[in-house]
């Protein structure tokens, strides 16, 4: 499917979905005040102002979140300009479900658009104008868990603020990606059975998701270049990197902190398990989680196959079928029925 028609199926998608609802309405508002207020505390304090011949603002916002990720859709009544300076402490993706709004990021104008989010970082200082009936998707990363997640990358601290380029394009791969994986998190938080409630799927969806916008959104930092600092190739990294897995397999994972965890950058514990075990760091963690799996299928102790897969992360119930019989040599069903007797 071409790029652009899959992005605006995806934008519409979200528009339409379900997740917002009275269950997580903040409040529907036709008090300026109130509504800076009440927005300020999702956000920041920042100016409200109305744009239009009336002086009039109405606004509605729905609120949730999950983890560390916070999820909100604002819409105003009349068109508004909002000032908050510098966000300072979070980063902000803003995408029009439809309408457009003006943004300005420290001089750079451009028109966002549901094929155009604005990403916003906290350095820059920024206005906007949204056109009334605009609702807009926002999704608040914090600072210090973006920028976190940037240094296990690189394997050493950040030398200068971590800033994004403004202008999101949602039509191109890296924008088309963020896109369907904020949908997928739409979905997830709608549907009480999903995954993606499990921790050990959802840490791993999480780094997903940033890792998304730090490879396939402009930056100011050398994450692709190839550039890398860490030290030599070793195998003591690797080594301690496999024990700390078998020792914590049981518990929400990313490879981001099993590289903080070995002191080495992403790219370095990639390259080390490459060499020393012909595998990756997730590989292997996928390889234990397998092997516990099998022992409580071969257990058979009142479990079912699907329990046992999610509780160990494995949220792709297909795909964990096709791996777990190209290991074992039959499927976890059959497993679990020969070893309980079935």
């Amino acid at each position: 499917m071409n790029t652009s028609i899959e992005s605006a199926t995806n934008s519409n998608r979200l528009e339409q979905a379900p997740l917002f609802n009275a269950r997580n309405r903040l409040f529907v508002l036709n008090d300026a005040e109130s509504i800076r207020q009440n927005v300020g505390t999702v956000f920041k304090p920042h100016e409200l102002r109305a744009t239009g011949p009336s002086r009039a603002i109405s606004a509605a916002m729905h609120h949730l979140q999950r983890g560390n990720l916070s999820l909100s859709r604002l819409e105003y009544g009349a068109p508004v300009s909002i000032d908050p300076g510098r966000l300072e402490s979070f980063f902000l993706v803003q995408m029009p479900l439809r309408g457009s709004a003006e943004i300005d990021c420290d001089g750079q104008v451009f028109t966002s658009s549901p094929l155009c989010a604005s990403f916003i970082s906290p350095e820059v200082p920024v206005y906007m104008r949204w056109a009334a009936d605009a609702p807009q998707l926002a999704l608040r990363l914090e600072r210090s868990d973006l920028e976190r997640h940037c240094q296990q990358h690189l394997g050493h601290h950040l030398d200068k603020p971590l800033q994004f380029s403004p202008q999101l394009h949602l039509d191109s791969p890296g924008g088309a990606y963020f896109l369907q994986l904020l949908g997928t998190l739409m979905e997830a938080l709608c549907c009480a059975g999903h995954p993606l409630h499990q921790p050990l799927v959802f840490k791993q969806f999480e780094s997903t998701l940033l890792n998304a916008l730090l490879y396939g959104q402009p930056n100011n930092l050398p994450l692709a270049s190839g550039a890398d600092t860490a030290r030599r190739l070793s195998p003591w990294f690797v080594k301690r990197t496999e024990e700390f897995i078998h020792a914590h397999a049981h518990e929400p994972l990313t490879v981001e902190q099993l590289a903080a965890y070995a002191e080495v950058s992403v790219r370095t514990l990639f390259a080390g398990f490459r060499e020393y075990t012909g595998t990756s760091p997730m590989a292997y963690l996928r390889d234990v989680r397998l092997e516990q799996v099998h022992q409580a299928l071969c257990a058979g102790h009142d479990v079912s196959v699907t329990d046992v897969a999610l509780k160990w992360g494995f949220a792709h119930l297909g795909r964990f079928s096709q791996e777990y019989r190209k290991r074992y040599g039959e499927l976890p069903s059959t497993t679990l029925r020969c070893r309980s007797g079935g």
